[in-house]
């Protein structure tokens, strides 16, 4: 364009030259115009060519703006044209889309109305800013679109200015990050997995190292106060600031001498004197007491001040829990096979250092590895203790045994060696009876603890009313409290209902308890029996104003064998099995037995609780007991005899010879089988354990020689295998009736009758 006007100008000025010339010259006018349109043809076919290439330069600068349109319409980011107070003066296709309105309703709106909340006084700050700038570095913001969520944006600017150099316009390159980002949190998520993967495998091996160690120490030692110190210890300062180890111990609810560690000294006398002062109740729904009763672990993150105000009992209290300064704390149980054996409370007092699961889980893993070592060394420790209690029992045994044998010998010696008068004969003789039913009673209550132990204690079940049960046992101690002076006072309710129990066995319970009652009450003391009923049970109470029972000792009042004095200057004899057998016996019976006393010297209670039948209408019941008359002579009856003691086999022989029955005693199966050769008595009573052949042998060979003959003898096993396995396997050998020695004579005399009698009852024990 700037060519075209310079030929214009350029044709003028030759055209004004020439007018001069003609003037000065006299040219012609013919000759100046001819020269004129010369001048002028040559200046339309140089202005012919301008202007074909002005027309061409027009098509290469509209092909270049197109050009410019479509990169600036087709492009991938999004570019706006603002004022310099960020109006919106053009914007391509890209920035539409990400704004989310179309390119006529954009222009005139201002950039910041598509910009987030939080990001306005920033952008606010930015606009200033670019008044000195030519361009700006880039600078990430949340864009909200028109009707769609905010995404994150990287805005590049470009400042426009005049000739001047005053800024006129903004040019912004609008580019979406939000793919950026997501792969950036991905990356950052990534290396944050990876921390924690090595921050996890580094702790993990901490908790390996630890527990590995943790366990070295707790197996070093199996006595059970080192165990529970090492427990408290371990934990100190690893996992805690300071750490208590609570055992249950003696089957009590609470907890009694719990284990202490702390990093500070004082914190441990601080812990003793808050557990001495103000223990927390069992039936609190927090701490040590609740884990105990639930068997969960408790986590407390963080320990606020307000938890402590409740927890407070009083301002004295509230002290002494902000002086520990806890922040958090875990509590475990200590668990052995679903048995809870107590116990232990972490603590943190370190403002930074507050529990997480992470913890929990150490401390579960730590309270797990310590129960197995504090069950190991509890059963170590039972064990000692067992053999204590077995030594000594075994010399009680022998000292219970050995002392009625030594009264029962001397009086023998002296009746046989000396001519003494009737009085001091029947003396001696009482003493002896008395002291043979004093060892049958301790083999009795030997055999009761071993059928016990081997679960073989059978009962024979039916309806039992208890009044004469109780007057019964009541009797059967009275010539012992008569001797002491020892009132025994009873109030039974006759109208308490029936029980379901073996009276013979519920005799011997309440039997054992009046015993026990009168051994351990001084002489002019008194003894009380009741018999009430409370609610659906029948409560019978034994009291007495005896020695009483110390509180150190009343847990394992019936465990079997134990004794509050076992030592040789004891006052009082017995082998301590009556409350075993007591308590097993009511438990038999779906009972409940349990001892009070508050202490020594002030008497003793015993409470047994059974519970009732409920009223029925009466009904006959048909005994299955066959009625036998105890004057039932054996006039006639032959009776063979078989025992290798002589003494026994001379007393059986001599026992039956005076009921009328007429006695081959032998003392072999050789000596047996050749007698039933030559005659056949009525009834054979055979001992199981002898030499050679034993009574199992003679039976067998008894039963096949009688399976030709089609005819039984009626056969008893007296022997002294009273266990229940020797019955059973005396009834499969062959005999009708296991009776176990020592029998007493009028007993041994009807069983023979029965069996002379001829019914048929099902094997049972006598």
């Amino acid at each position: 364009m700037d060519d075209f006007s310079q030929q214009i100008e350029k044709l003028r000025s030759r055209v004004t030259g020439l007018l001069q010339s003609s003037a000065s010259e006299g040219y012609s006018q013919q000759e100046l115009t001819a020269e004129a349109f010369e001048e002028l043809q040559i200046s339309l076919e140089e202005l012919k060519i301008a202007s074909e290439e002005l027309q061409a330069t027009r098509i290469v600068v509209e092909k270049e703006r197109q050009r410019y349109q479509e990169l600036f319409d087709f492009a991938p980011d999004g570019y706006l044209v603002t004022d310099t107070f960020g109006t919106i003066l053009e914007a391509n296709r890209a920035a539409t889309i990400h704004l989310n309105v179309l390119q006529r309703f954009l222009v005139g709106k201002p950039l910041l109305s598509f910009i987030a909340q939080s990001d306005h006084q920033p952008f606010f700050n930015y606009l200033t800013q670019l008044q000195h700038l030519d361009r700006g570095g880039e600078w990430e913001v949340c864009l909200q679109p028109r009707e769609k969520i905010c995404f994150d944006v990287a805005l590049t600017v470009v400042t426009v200015r005049n000739e001047k150099g005053k800024p006129v316009a903004l040019r912004w390159l609008m580019r979406d990050i939000s793919q950026r980002r997501r792969l950036e949190s991905q990356r950052e998520q990534l290396f944050a997995n990876e921390q924690a993967a090595r921050i996890a495998a580094q702790a993990a091996e901490r908790r390996s190292n630890f527990l590995a160690e943790a366990s070295r120490i707790l197996v070093s030692s199996l006595d059970y106060r080192t165990t529970l110190t090492s427990v408290a210890q371990l934990a100190v300062p690893t996992l805690a600031d300071w750490c208590i180890v609570d055992v249950v111990e003696n089957n009590l609810a609470v907890f009694s001498n719990p284990v202490i560690a702390a990093s500070e000294p004082t914190k441990v006398s601080l812990v003793r004197e808050l557990q001495q002062r103000y223990p927390i109740p069992v039936d609190a729904d927090y701490g040590p007491p609740k884990v105990l009763r639930t068997g969960k672990p408790e986590l407390v993150t963080n320990i606020l001040e307000s938890s402590l105000e409740r927890k407070a009992s009083n301002q004295e209290h509230l002290s002494l829990l902000c002086q520990l300064q806890v922040k958090s704390h875990i509590v475990v149980p200590l668990l052995v096979r679903e048995h809870k054996l107590g116990t232990i409370l972490f603590a943190s007092a370190q403002p930074g250092r507050h529990y997480t699961i992470v913890d929990l889980e150490m401390a579960e893993e730590l309270a797990q590895r310590a129960a197995f070592a504090i069950d190991n060394a509890q059963l170590y420790r039972q064990a000692q203790e067992a053999n204590r209690i077995k030594e000594e029992f075994l010399a009680i045994v022998s000292h219970e045994l050995r002392t009625p044998l030594n009264s029962m010998l001397g009086w023998v010696q002296i009746i046989r060696n000396r001519k003494l008068d009737e009085a001091i004969t029947f003396k001696a003789l009482a003493t002896i009876e008395r002291n043979a039913k004093l060892q049958r009673k301790l083999i009795e209550d030997i055999l009761d603890i071993s059928r016990i132990v081997q679960g073989q204690i059978r009962l024979n079940i039916c309806k039992v009313d208890l009044v004469p049960v109780i007057q019964a046992a009541i009797e059967a101690v009275h010539p012992t409290s008569e001797i002491k002076d020892i009132q025994v006072e009873s109030n039974l309710d006759s109208s308490v209902g029936q029980v379901m129990g073996d009276a013979e066995r519920l005799q011997q319970v309440f039997w054992n308890l009046l015993s026990n009652a009168v051994k351990f009450t001084p002489s002019g003391g008194r003894v009380e029996v009741h018999l009430e009923q409370v609610n659906s049970n029948a409560q019978i109470t034994v009291s007495d104003t005896g020695k009483g029972i110390s509180a150190d000792f009343l847990p394992y009042i019936f465990e079997r064998f134990r004794q509050a004095d076992s030592t040789t200057t004891r006052a009082d004899g017995g082998l301590g099995l009556g409350l075993a057998i007591v308590h097993h016996l009511v438990e038999m019976h779906s009972g409940i037995v349990y001892a009070v006393s508050e202490g020594e010297g002030k008497g003793a209670t015993f409470t047994v609780l059974l519970p009732l039948l409920e009223p029925q209408p009466e009904q006959l019941i048909k005994e299955s007991e066959v009625k036998v008359d105890n004057l039932l002579m054996l006039d006639g009856l032959q009776v063979l005899v078989v025992d290798d003691n002589a003494d026994t086999r001379e007393l059986i022989a001599f026992v039956l010879e005076q009921s009328g029955a007429q006695v081959r005693a032998v003392s072999s199966v050789g000596e047996a089988l050749e007698a039933l050769r030559r005659l056949r008595p009525h009834v054979l009573v055979s001992d199981i354990g002898m030499p050679d052949e034993d009574g199992y042998s003679l039976i067998r060979k008894v039963r096949a020689q009688e399976g030709e003959q089609g005819e039984k003898i009626p056969a008893v096993a007296l022997t002294a295998f009273a266990r229940d396995e020797e019955r059973r396997l005396a009834l499969q050998a062959g005999f009708q009736v296991h009776v176990s020695k020592p029998i007493e004579p009028e007993e041994l005399v009807t069983v023979v009758a029965n069996l002379v009698k001829g019914s048929k009852h099902n094997a049972q024990r006598y």
